[in-house]
């Protein structure tokens, strides 16, 4: 497996979406640049090492959060990785993590790129479309998310 594919499969783990999903947004490799500009490729590498050691089969959702979430230098660094996948932006980490493990020129508030945030995964899930991004056509402004009625 790729390192690119196990990004993707983790990111699948974090968000609940299939990879395939992720894959198909077409930002997944500029996503795991950021994260590895911003965080720094050692802190990525080690993030993707734990993911890869997680028991395979049903338990891996609890064991992620045992294993993963719960550790306070890689916990918040994979929380940041669900909001960076939802929103296409990076949010600066904690603080406190900031305090105890460095920070990064990078590590700021910020749209990684106007692709990133068409692709953000809020929009599915609300069942709506990036403000600006895309056409609709005459008249969707009318008609609720998700709404399929004229």
């Amino acid at each position: 497996m790729t390192r690119l594919e196990q990004f993707i499969a983790f990111s699948a783990l974090l968000t609940g979406e299939e990879a395939v999903a992720l894959s198909g947004t077409g930002v997944a490799a500029e996503l795991l640049a950021a994260l590895d500009e911003i965080t720094g490729a050692a802190l990525t590498d080690e993030l993707l090492a734990r993911f890869a050691a997680l028991p395979a089969g049903m338990q891996a959702e609890q064991a992620a959060g045992d294993s993963i979430m719960a550790d306070p230098r890689l916990g918040p660094v994979a929380r940041n990785v669900i909001l960076l996948w939802l929103t296409g932006s990076w949010t600066q980490l904690p603080d406190a993590w900031r305090d105890s493990f460095g920070a990064s020129p990078s590590d700021r508030n910020h749209v990684i790129s106007a692709q990133s945030y068409q692709a953000g995964l809020q929009w599915t899930i609300a069942g709506a479309h990036p403000s600006g991004a895309l056409q609709q056509g005459y008249g969707a402004w009318a008609m609720a998310p998700g709404s399929t009625a004229p």
